[in-house]
């Protein structure tokens, strides 16, 4: 990934992320359920974004120092004004250049890996600022995100992969970074269907959610009339405008 075209997307749109990120809230959730319910002292999040993660962990940790960092200042400050976290401080901080001295009891993240440069080395990197007995869980989006729009612009244009998530992180290179650190790890892939009224309103939930990542590998420019054709192509192979996201669910617990 182009990290400073993706961070220009979801800084751009920080104020209408939540409205837009249904999805992302329930792999949250999800993500909380997978944490051990622990008393962690020192919490890290990465990629915060607006807090509705953060939220959850403060609720459900009050006692605990939560750190929760974000690449994007517009994201940080969003989530400061929407979320009153007495036990969090937010930082501006890229998770693969951060410095940080402490080590922590969690570390955690909600479907933000995919954007890094480097996951495989962030993950050894992170598996590291553990504490002994330390716990690290996160939710990465996968290839199959968005498939069937992938295939659409194929059929259209005749060209692959034009789509940052055909692009994501393999799981192959995930789980060996991970095995590298830890010796049990626990992987769920999951698929999330969301239906559209049409493809316009499938593409402005990806605009204004800040997911379009690096944009179309080679640049189009979608007039109304081309619009019509990639919607009637859409329903055709998929009787209707339906999205696919593909989440994989990481745990692991470092030794004692």
């Amino acid at each position: 990934m182009k990290k400073e075209v993706v961070l220009r997307n979801f800084s751009k749109y920080a104020e209408s992320y939540n409205a837009h990120s249904t999805v992302q809230k329930e792999c949250a959730k999800k993500l909380l359920g997978m944490v051990c319910p622990e008393k962690f002292r020192n919490i890290l999040e990465i990629g915060c974004g607006t807090g509705f993660y953060t939220k959850m962990l403060s609720e459900r940790y009050p006692y605990a120092r939560i750190t929760a960092i974000d690449i994007s200042p517009e994201m940080i400050n969003s989530a400061k004004k929407e979320r009153v976290c007495r036990n969090v401080k937010f930082k501006i901080l890229d998770a693969e250049k951060m410095l940080l001295e402490q080590k922590f009891d969690l570390i955690t993240s909600n479907a933000s890996f995919q954007w890094f440069e480097n996951v495989g080395l962030l993950v050894k990197h992170l598996g590291g600022m553990l504490n002994p007995g330390g716990f690290f869980c996160f939710s990465i989006y996968g290839r199959e995100t968005f498939i069937e729009l992938e295939q659409v612009l194929n059929l259209y244009w005749g060209i692959e992969n034009m789509l940052s998530s055909s692009r994501f992180v393999s799981d192959e290179i995930i789980l060996k970074a991970m095995k590298d650190c830890f010796k049990d790890v626990y992987l769920e892939s999951r698929i999330f269907k969301v239906r559209f009224n049409s493809l316009l309103d499938f593409l402005r939930e990806i605009k204004f959610s800040g997911c379009r990542g690096e944009g179309l590998k080679n640049q189009r420019f979608f007039g109304k009339n081309m619009l019509r054709d990639l919607e009637k192509l859409y329903q055709d192979k998929f009787d209707g405008i339906t999205a696919t996201h593909h989440v994989v669910f990481y745990s692991a617990k470092r030794d004692e």
